[in-house]
């Protein structure tokens, strides 16, 4: 299992951190940002508010642009929040078990998260299927006459952009063939 399989979820992890950077730095100037980074890496509830914002405002635009489906969508917010709640409770717990308190909190957050991204995957995988696991089914169906190795290697090279692109196509298994040939010329 990849700690990070797609860059979704680095993004998912580092925004909400980065928008509570951002606007504190506005507030109060550079001087804050290096007295107190403590605080500013803290989710308060005006942080979190924001933070859900922003990330629930890329899933938007990925939906109108039928880069993903509703049900998509949907386990994106829930996502969102539960990377939010244990990134910030691994925080809290990070920055009070490790003497350096910024990394105790980063180590925390990062722990948190991933294990909440892992769990709620795993949990919900089986009972809805994912947009990119429903794309490399159909990959996986047009890879059906090639040998294991070679259907490993193509699949290795699909990116999450690529699967996103894929699920915007109108023909879904066309643009699967296309994506294959690509992968199997770089061979």
């Amino acid at each position: 299992m990849k700690l990070f399989n797609n860059l979704d979820t680095i993004i998912r992890m580092i925004a909400p951190k980065v928008i509570t950077i951002l606007i504190n730095a506005i507030r109060g100037g550079s001087r804050v940002i290096l007295r107190s980074t403590v605080q500013l890496l803290r989710a308060n509830m005006l942080t979190r508010i924001i933070s859900c914002l922003t990330i629930l405002l890329m899933d938007i635009i990925d939906l109108s642009r039928k880069r993903i489906s509703k049900i998509q969508f949907a386990r994106n917010i829930v996502l969102s929040g539960l990377l939010i709640l244990f990134g910030t409770l691994g925080w809290n717990i990070g920055a009070r078990w490790i003497a350096i308190e910024i990394l105790g909190g980063l180590i925390g957050a990062a722990v948190m998260g991933m294990a909440s991204n892992s769990l709620f995957d795993r949990l919900i995988s089986k009972f809805i299927k994912s947009d990119k696991q429903c794309m490399l089914q159909i990959v996986n169906d047009c890879l059906a006459d090639c040998e294991e190795k070679e259907r490993a290697a193509i699949i290795k090279q699909i990116t999450p952009a690529q699967l996103k692109k894929m699920y915007a196509s109108a023909d879904k298994e066309q643009f699967a063939y296309e994506m294959i040939k690509d992968c199997q010329r770089k061979f």
